[in-house]
């Protein structure tokens, strides 16, 4: 079956079977998503408004393209009739185009499209009416009277803009609970503030409600908060009467006893059930996760829940090689799992709006993430526990940089440098500053990032995850003894042996004999880390293998690495990155193929390029001939409709491998 046979056959899915969801966090979508099947097309200054006036009018246009969102331009096109150059269009603008039909169970109701994010400006035409104009990143939503039969939409946007988030059909009864981002006047949707005091949990809940009927309503809210085993903790109940074609806010605040905060160490999460009922029968519910928490920035320190506490982040720009911020929400979780993984426990976002997909993430994992934007759209973002102001009164989070490059296919030497230059400054840092430190976590433009572009780990990464503390209990995620050797163990090229570990001694063995067992190094530049590394002064004379073992304080080995010597490559292997997330449906993921000796051991030195291709229905996003990074290339893919019909095989070098789902 050709590429293009199964691509139309993916679209044609995704047209007929519009998938229904509803999101228990922060946006809370009630609908149908409208992500299959838009047509897609670039125009320059000449054809703008030609471009512009056939799609509002149904007509044909040239040079259109089949996508899925979400989207960006970067993303490779599987076009079958593109106009050669239209890539190169300039000064014009870019237009999305798509036909829906309104199922039956949504008729006779306040109909909406809610776009969780566009970027950029852009103009909304529903049925050929122009229905919003929009600026920025934000989502937003639009009502529309439907009609019968199919309703069409056209989005233009800026010439490097795109609709790079879900976009969704959404029905509710005109007496409702507004959206988030359905602002009427200042506020939308359900805010709440949960503040843990002395034990317990001091709770209050604002909601807006529409009544969009022509008649007066009489509404009753009614909530209740559950905790993990759905076990009710508190509740309470407001009534109000609301005019014809007006709104109202309810109010109102509870002290929830026995309750545990929200923390870094122990996300623990309650979720809100609200209730919207009119003439005894609910019309809208509305459900919100948060957690109970107590934040505080002073002159002297950062405090959470009355602990003092020293952060480590990342400077954080959301998005993919190729594809930019058109990533889909499990993409969002690994990233976050990732950074957590990596001993951070603080994100500073970079450039766009970090989407509610990734604060969902980093309220689960235990993530802080300062929110820089004051404007009320920040009102119910900040219903997410994981959402720290950037500053309280006038005193403000600061975090003080530490940045060195180092490419991913550089020199072992390199990469070293990098991680001790980083280990260097948060030993600086740490007794002069109370806030915390930040470094950058994916590389960008520059090679200074922990991780690759590509989510690859340097050494630095496995520096920053040795700086946590080893849960003996066992009872924190990511609280796992560390024990990294930082060295490819390469002839005349290793010379000396670092090891990243937060266990009380390492011992290292250079071919199965022992060469001792140390102490961190302490050292001027070393003695404020939690968790100083370990060295080893032996070089490598010949290829050989080093086994490290990290011992408790108890003589009791924890944790161990071994690296070998990379030989010839023999075989690939397939990894999805799936990072504590299942694959989904409509998924975009990077793929990684390694490239391995007779041993089992990346060859690291391996730089030829792999090609990739994809069967079923997935969709390859970036090109299919990819160049391997220390042993390693990345491919970035989108799933279909179904997470596991599909394969993906790579070959390089007479070599090949296939991965099935």
């Amino acid at each position: 079956m050709s590429r293009l046979i199964v691509y139309l056959l993916l679209m044609a899915i995704g047209t007929s079977a519009l998938s229904s969801c509803n999101r228990d966090n922060g946006v809370n979508t009630d609908g149908v998503s409208l992500a299959g099947s838009w047509f897609f097309v670039k125009a320059d200054s000449s054809s703008t408004d030609d471009v512009q006036r056939r799609l509002l009018s149904g007509g044909s246009v040239a040079g259109c393209e089949r996508v899925v969102l979400p989207h960006s331009q970067d993303m490779a096109s599987l076009s079958y009739d593109s106009i050669a150059g239209v890539d190169d269009a300039v000064g014009g603008n870019c237009y999305y185009y798509r036909k829906f039909v309104v199922p039956d169970e949504m008729s006779g109701k306040r109909t909406s499209l809610f776009f969780e994010g566009v970027v950029h400006h852009c103009d909304v035409w529903i049925n050929g009416t122009k229905s919003m104009v929009h600026y920025g990143n934000t989502p937003f939503m639009v009502d529309f009277k439907p009609v019968l039969g199919e309703n069409a939409i056209v989005v233009k946007v800026d010439p490097d803009g795109a609709i790079c988030s879900d976009v969704w059909l959404i029905s509710k009864d005109s007496l409702s609970i507004t959206n988030d981002y359905e602002r009427l006047g200042q506020f939308g949707g359900v805010s709440v503030s949960a503040r843990y005091e002395d034990g317990h949990g001091m709770f209050a809940i604002r909601a807006m409600v529409r009544n969009s009927y022509s008649e007066v309503r009489k509404a009753r809210l009614s909530y209740r908060i559950l905790d993990h085993n759905g076990k009710e903790m508190g509740h309470g109940r407001l009534s109000r009467t609301i005019g014809a074609g007006m709104s109202d806010v309810y109010d109102d605040s509870i002290v929830v006893e026995g309750v545990t905060p929200w923390d870094i160490e122990n996300p623990w999460l309650y979720t809100l059930v609200a209730n919207l009922e009119c003439d005894g029968e609910v019309v809208d519910t509305k459900k919100i996760t948060f957690g109970f928490r107590d934040i505080s920035i002073s002159e002297e320190a950062f405090t959470l829940n009355g602990r003092d506490r020293r952060l480590h982040g990342v400077r954080l720009r959301s998005g993919y090689p190729l594809v930019g911020v058109a990533v889909g929400g499990n993409a969002n979780w690994r990233d976050a799992y990732k950074i957590k993984r990596g001993g951070f426990d603080l994100v500073i976002p970079s450039g766009y709006m970090v989407t509610e997909e990734f604060l969902s993430a980093c309220d689960h994992y235990g993530i802080l993430v300062a929110e820089t934007n004051e404007d009320s759209y920040s009102n119910t973002r900040r219903n997410h526990p994981c959402i720290v102001p950037a500053s309280l009164g006038n005193v403000n989070l600061s975090v003080y940089g530490c940045e060195v490059a180092a490419d991913i296919t550089g020199s072992e030497q390199e990469l070293l440098a990098q991680s001790q230059g980083l280990s260097a400054m948060y030993n600086d840092i740490v007794p002069r500053y109370w806030s915390g430190t930040v470094c950058t976590m994916f590389d960008e433009e520059t090679s200074n990032g922990v991780m690759s572009a590509n989510r690859m780990p340097k050494f630095a990464y496995y520096f920053s995850q040795s700086q946590r503390e080893i849960d003996a209990e066992e009872l924190r995620a990511f609280a796992d003894p560390v024990c990294v050797i930082a060295s490819y163990w390469i002839p005349g090229q290793s010379k000396g042996v670092r090891i990243y570990s937060n266990c009380h001694q390492v011992e290292l063995f250079v071919d199965g004999v022992s060469v001792g067992r140390r102490s961190p190094e302490m050292s001027p530049s070393s003695v404020n880390l939690p968790h100083p590394s370990f060295y080893f002064d032996v070089n490598c004379t010949k290829p050989g293998t080093l086994k490290a073992f990290g011992y408790d304080k108890d003589d009791t080995p924890i944790a161990e690495c071994v690296v070998s010597t990379p030989g010839e490559p023999v075989r690939l292997r397939i990894v999805f990155d799936e990072s504590g997330t299942h694959i989904g449906a409509n998924d975009i993921m990077m793929v990684h193929c390694y490239v391995l000796d007779g041993n089992g051991n990346t060859v690291v030195t391996c730089d030829d390029s792999v090609e990739f291709d994809v069967t079923g229905t997935a969709q390859m996003l970036t090109p299919s001939i990819v160049k391997c990074e220390a042993g390693v290339a990345t491919a970035i893919i989108r799933t279909g409709m179904s997470a596991n019909d599909f394969a993906i095989s790579a070959k390089c070098r007479g070599m090949y491998t296939v991965a099935d789902r």
